[in-house]
Protein backbone atom coordinates (compact mmCIF):
# COMPACT_ATOMS: atom_id res chain seq x y z
CA UNK A 1 0.00 0.00 0.00
CA UNK A 2 2.96 2.34 0.54
CA UNK A 3 3.68 2.46 -3.21
CA UNK A 4 0.07 3.39 -3.94
CA UNK A 5 0.11 6.09 -1.25
CA UNK A 6 3.36 7.60 -2.50
CA UNK A 7 1.95 7.67 -6.04
CA UNK A 8 -0.84 9.94 -4.78
CA UNK A 9 1.16 11.90 -2.21
CA UNK A 10 3.75 14.62 -2.31
CA UNK A 11 6.10 15.73 0.44
CA UNK A 12 6.82 19.18 1.80
CA UNK A 13 10.43 18.85 2.82
CA UNK A 14 11.52 19.81 6.31
CA UNK A 15 14.14 17.37 7.65
CA UNK A 16 14.29 15.05 4.60
CA UNK A 17 14.14 11.81 6.64
CA UNK A 18 10.98 10.36 5.09
CA UNK A 19 11.47 11.44 1.47
CA UNK A 20 13.34 9.16 -0.92
CA UNK A 21 15.46 10.95 -3.50
CA UNK A 22 14.55 8.84 -6.51
CA UNK A 23 11.02 7.50 -6.00
CA UNK A 24 9.04 10.15 -4.09
CA UNK A 25 7.35 13.23 -5.50
CA UNK A 26 9.17 16.29 -4.17
CA UNK A 27 9.56 19.70 -5.74
CA UNK A 28 6.84 18.62 -8.18
CA UNK A 29 8.65 15.68 -9.81
CA UNK A 30 10.02 12.17 -9.34
CA UNK A 31 13.79 12.27 -9.84
CA UNK A 32 13.98 8.74 -11.30
CA UNK A 33 11.70 9.89 -14.12
CA UNK A 34 13.19 13.36 -14.46
CA UNK A 35 16.79 12.07 -14.62
CA UNK A 36 16.54 8.52 -16.05
CA UNK A 37 20.15 8.29 -17.32
CA UNK A 38 21.55 9.40 -13.98
CA UNK A 39 19.23 7.02 -12.13
CA UNK A 40 20.67 4.10 -14.09
CA UNK A 41 24.11 4.86 -12.54
CA UNK A 42 22.79 5.14 -8.94
CA UNK A 43 24.39 2.87 -6.34
CA UNK A 44 21.59 3.35 -3.78
CA UNK A 45 18.06 3.41 -5.18
CA UNK A 46 16.36 3.95 -1.79
CA UNK A 47 18.36 6.84 -0.34
CA UNK A 48 16.72 9.67 1.59
CA UNK A 49 17.30 13.32 0.85
CA UNK A 50 18.76 13.79 4.34
CA UNK A 51 21.39 11.15 3.60
CA UNK A 52 22.20 12.66 0.20
CA UNK A 53 22.73 16.11 1.68
CA UNK A 54 24.94 14.69 4.44
CA UNK A 55 27.40 13.24 1.89
CA UNK A 56 30.55 15.21 1.26
CA UNK A 57 30.37 14.61 -2.51
CA UNK A 58 27.26 13.71 -4.49
CA UNK A 59 29.41 11.56 -6.79
CA UNK A 60 29.54 8.94 -3.98
CA UNK A 61 25.99 7.94 -4.96
CA UNK A 62 26.91 6.80 -8.47
CA UNK A 63 28.91 4.19 -10.33
CA UNK A 64 31.64 6.04 -12.19
CA UNK A 65 32.40 6.97 -14.94
CA UNK A 66 29.13 8.65 -15.92
CA UNK A 67 27.93 9.06 -19.48
CA UNK A 68 27.82 12.61 -20.82
CA UNK A 69 24.02 12.70 -20.59
CA UNK A 70 24.08 11.34 -17.04
CA UNK A 71 26.71 13.94 -16.12
CA UNK A 72 24.55 16.78 -17.44
CA UNK A 73 21.62 15.36 -15.41
CA UNK A 74 23.94 15.19 -12.37
CA UNK A 75 24.65 18.89 -12.72
CA UNK A 76 20.91 19.64 -12.85
CA UNK A 77 20.24 17.46 -9.80
CA UNK A 78 23.15 19.08 -7.95
CA UNK A 79 21.69 22.54 -8.60
CA UNK A 80 18.32 21.33 -7.34
CA UNK A 81 19.84 19.85 -4.18
CA UNK A 82 21.96 22.96 -3.54
CA UNK A 83 18.76 24.99 -3.35
CA UNK A 84 17.32 22.82 -0.55
CA UNK A 85 17.44 23.95 3.05
CA UNK A 86 16.40 21.38 5.65
CA UNK A 87 15.33 22.18 9.21
CA UNK A 88 14.54 20.18 12.34
CA UNK A 89 10.78 19.82 11.71
CA UNK A 90 9.34 16.62 10.30
CA UNK A 91 8.45 16.25 6.64
CA UNK A 92 4.75 16.71 5.95
CA UNK A 93 2.91 14.64 3.37
CA UNK A 94 -0.19 15.73 1.50
CA UNK A 95 -2.13 14.37 -1.43
CA UNK A 96 -1.39 15.62 -4.93
CA UNK A 97 -4.78 17.36 -5.06
CA UNK A 98 -3.54 19.75 -2.36
CA UNK A 99 -5.08 18.63 0.93
CA UNK A 100 -3.90 16.23 3.66
CA UNK A 101 -7.35 14.59 3.67
CA UNK A 102 -8.11 11.51 1.57
CA UNK A 103 -10.97 11.62 -0.91
CA UNK A 104 -11.88 8.45 -2.79
CA UNK A 105 -13.44 10.39 -5.66
CA UNK A 106 -10.32 12.52 -6.11
CA UNK A 107 -8.09 9.45 -5.89
CA UNK A 108 -10.22 7.69 -8.51
CA UNK A 109 -9.96 10.70 -10.84
CA UNK A 110 -6.18 10.77 -10.41
CA UNK A 111 -5.80 7.04 -11.06
CA UNK A 112 -8.11 6.84 -14.07
CA UNK A 113 -7.58 10.28 -15.54
CA UNK A 114 -10.31 12.63 -16.60
CA UNK A 115 -11.44 11.91 -20.15
CA UNK A 116 -12.64 14.79 -22.25
CA UNK A 117 -16.31 14.42 -23.05
CA UNK A 118 -17.50 15.75 -26.43
CA UNK A 119 -20.01 18.59 -26.22
CA UNK A 120 -22.60 16.58 -28.16
CA UNK A 121 -22.81 14.03 -25.32
CA UNK A 122 -23.07 16.74 -22.66
CA UNK A 123 -25.82 18.45 -24.62
CA UNK A 124 -27.63 15.15 -25.23
CA UNK A 125 -27.89 14.12 -21.57
CA UNK A 126 -28.88 17.62 -20.40
CA UNK A 127 -31.61 17.83 -23.04
CA UNK A 128 -35.20 17.52 -21.82
CA UNK A 129 -36.51 15.04 -24.40
CA UNK A 130 -37.73 11.56 -23.58
CA UNK A 131 -35.21 9.08 -22.21
CA UNK A 132 -35.72 6.63 -25.09
CA UNK A 133 -34.81 9.42 -27.53
CA UNK A 134 -31.66 10.20 -25.55
CA UNK A 135 -30.63 6.54 -25.63
CA UNK A 136 -31.35 6.29 -29.37
CA UNK A 137 -29.23 9.36 -30.20
CA UNK A 138 -26.51 8.21 -27.82
CA UNK A 139 -26.33 4.90 -29.70
CA UNK A 140 -26.31 6.84 -32.96
CA UNK A 141 -23.39 9.01 -31.81
CA UNK A 142 -21.46 5.95 -30.59
CA UNK A 143 -22.12 4.15 -33.94
CA UNK A 144 -23.86 1.29 -32.15
CA UNK A 145 -27.27 1.29 -33.84
CA UNK A 146 -27.93 -2.01 -35.53
CA UNK A 147 -28.09 -0.61 -39.04
CA UNK A 148 -27.44 -2.79 -42.07
CA UNK A 149 -24.02 -1.19 -42.45
CA UNK A 150 -23.02 -1.99 -38.85
CA UNK A 151 -24.42 -5.53 -39.08
CA UNK A 152 -22.36 -6.02 -42.26
CA UNK A 153 -19.20 -4.83 -40.49
CA UNK A 154 -19.92 -7.26 -37.66
CA UNK A 155 -20.16 -10.15 -40.12
CA UNK A 156 -23.93 -10.76 -40.01
CA UNK A 157 -25.31 -12.47 -43.05
CA UNK A 158 -28.17 -10.57 -44.68
CA UNK A 159 -29.76 -10.93 -48.12
CA UNK A 160 -28.77 -7.38 -48.97
CA UNK A 161 -26.86 -4.63 -47.20
CA UNK A 162 -28.47 -1.93 -49.34
CA UNK A 163 -30.66 0.68 -47.73
CA UNK A 164 -34.32 -0.30 -47.79
CA UNK A 165 -35.39 3.26 -48.57
CA UNK A 166 -32.70 4.07 -51.15
CA UNK A 167 -32.61 0.70 -52.97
Amino acid sequence: MLDKFKGLATVNLADGLTCLLWSDIWEGQICAQAYPELFSFAKMKNVTIKRVLSLTAIEQLFHLPLSSEAFSQLLLLGDKLDGLYLDSNQDTWSYIWGTPFFSSSKAYKQLTGQPTIPHAFKWLWKNCCQHKHKVFFWLLLKDRLSTRDLLGRKGMILQSFDCVLCH
